[in-house]
């Protein structure tokens, strides 16, 4: 067994967590994040500043080139970002089609590349109901097809799949992370919005582990 991982690594705080996770277990990790046109980009930025500072090897793979076969979600277009909880009907026009199939997909040629013999995504529990890349059904199946896809056997894994975020945080609270080092908000200005989905789940999280979220917002908290 390999003691080599691929972490998606958006610059978000499930996968800062993930990141961390991976590190504290043992792992040599390799992070992987994509420019898929988001408009929250400042994410990618968040990411490539803390993979430096631990001298962690991070790509940052371009494609946006993709966009006309990923189109149609808004945090990609024209659209609109909703507001308010994820668990409204709104939070659909977030769903970036086939986002996580792709990006899983190419993260795995990246670990037959690199000798990593898993790689690992931060999907969680509150995932489920809007995102069908988050659910443990889909999991569960592109870890098959990417056991058998290749001659060297990649495993695909979602550690935070039966989490809340509020768990994810109390986890990496345990670790002693820094949560100022990450970026949520599917808005990409100055401050975070404080009213997207992103956010909003975010601050229930800090909320419910008493804590104080350390990014500066543009709403009163």
């Amino acid at each position: 067994m390999t003691d080599t991982v691929v972490v998606i690594y958006s610059g978000g705080m499930d996968s800062y967590t993930l990141l961390h996770l991976a590190r504290a277990r043992g792992y040599k990790v390799h992070a992987l994040s994509f420019n898929y046109g988001q408009r929250h980009v400042r994410e990618l930025e968040c990411a490539s500043a803390v993979c430096e500072s631990l001298a962690i090897p991070h790509k940052v793979i371009d494609i946006r080139a993709m966009s006309e076969v990923m189109a149609g979600s808004a945090l990609t277009g024209d659209v609109n970002v909703p507001e308010g909880h994820y668990e409204e009907d709104s939070m659909k026009a977030t769903v970036v089609p086939n986002r996580n199939m792709i990006l899983l997909s190419l993260a795995t040629g990246y670990a037959v590349t690199t000798g990593a013999g898993a790689v690992w995504y931060g999907a969680h529990g509150g995932d489920h109901a809007i995102y069908p890349d988050c659910r443990p059904e889909f999991v569960e199946k592109m870890d098959a097809v990417c056991r058998v896809a290749n001659y060297e056997p990649v495993g695909i894994e979602a550690p935070f799949m039966a989490m809340t975020k509020g768990e994810i945080l109390a986890e990496g609270l345990k670790l002693g992370l820094d949560y100022l080092q990450t970026w949520t908000c599917y808005n990409g200005r100055e401050k975070a919005c404080g009213r997207c989905g992103s956010c909003v789940e975010r601050l229930e999280a800090f909320a419910a582990n008493g804590m104080t979220d350390p990014l500066a917002y543009e709403v009163e908290r």
